[in-house]
């Protein structure tokens, strides 16, 4: 694995659990699907941006039937829909809950690539998930511990949306093997607005609520949107999807320290044993998993 490869998996792996903190605050000022529906418009502009900015260094490959249909897929049960079901769910629940969920995601990515991909469940990559996998039931569970730690029904949302995120990865991988990692970034959150647009029309709006709540919106737009799909991407065209689903587990440590740090949220000593887990799979992983 090349240092820019591992740079864009730290980077994503960063924003992703930076991002149900960052959802949390921008809830403030909007609802759930007003929430995704701006942060969308904000991070296709900032893309789009990006990309009349950038020089291609190939003409880009023409769109074929196949690929619309996977486009439409990552987009709506990939993209969309995992934002709305976290932003629902972090209303309710914690955002430390929200990151230190993520470990559902990569054994749907696993369980997909193995079925959809072909792609083999190495004895390191098993382990590494199995390790995973205990280290966030610990850290879930301490809710049970202190009540101020989560909510059933926020959390079973955000398990949902974190499984639902396995659908990007496994209908972005046949994606990039033809077209750029930007233009599929671009036209996955182009496609992912729509859908949302009459749902977010029907949700009530307050003005003054709104406004101190948009530089979070724009920071999810920028980092969560633009940055992570590009980030993502670029790393997803050059490893498996098994591999890059290993270190999702760099995001509830990520999670762990800003829920603690900037919201104030609880973290006990369970959750900190559960963290120990997941660095110990990520580890297992890197060192053994990928030369």
């Amino acid at each position: 694995m090349s240092a820019r490869v591992a740079l864009w998996i730290v980077l994503a792996q960063a924003i992703g659990g930076s991002t149900p903190a960052l959802t949390k605050l921008a809830l403030a000022g909007l609802s759930p699907w007003s929430l995704v529906v701006v942060r969308q418009s904000l991070g296709l502009l900032i893309l789009l941006g990006v990309s009349a900015l950038r020089r291609p260094d190939v003409a880009p490959a023409p769109l074929r039937a196949r690929d619309l249909g996977l486009l439409l897929v990552l987009a709506w049960g990939g993209f969309a829909l995992p934002m709305v079901l976290n932003a629902i769910g972090l209303e309710l629940s914690t955002a430390t809950n929200g990151a230190l969920l993520s470990p559902l995601e990569p054994i749907g990515i696993l369980i997909g690539g193995a079925l959809l991909l072909r792609e083999v469940l190495t004895a390191p990559r098993v382990v590494a998930i199995a390790l995973g996998a205990a280290g966030g039931t610990l850290i879930v569970l301490q809710g049970t511990v202190d009540i101020r730690a989560g909510d059933p029904r926020g959390d079973a949302l955000m398990a949902l949306g974190h499984l639902s995120w396995a659908i990007y990865t496994l209908a972005a991988k046949p994606l990039l093997r033809r077209h750029d990692p930007l233009r599929v970034a671009m036209l996955a959150t182009a496609l992912s607005v729509p859908p949302l647009i009459p749902l977010a029309l029907a949700e009530p709006f307050d003005a003054a609520r709104a406004l101190p709540a948009l530089g979070w919106v724009f920071a999810l737009a920028f980092l969560s949107t633009a940055l992570i799909s590009y980030a993502w991407n670029a790393a997803l065209r050059e490893i498996s999807a098994s591999t890059l689903a290993v270190f999702i587990f760099l995001q509830p440590l990520v999670g762990l320290v800003i829920g603690a740090l900037l919201l104030g949220e609880p973290v006990g000593g369970q959750a900190l044993a559960g963290a120990v887990l997941i660095v110990l799979g990520v580890t297992l992983a890197a060192l053994r998993g990928e030369s």
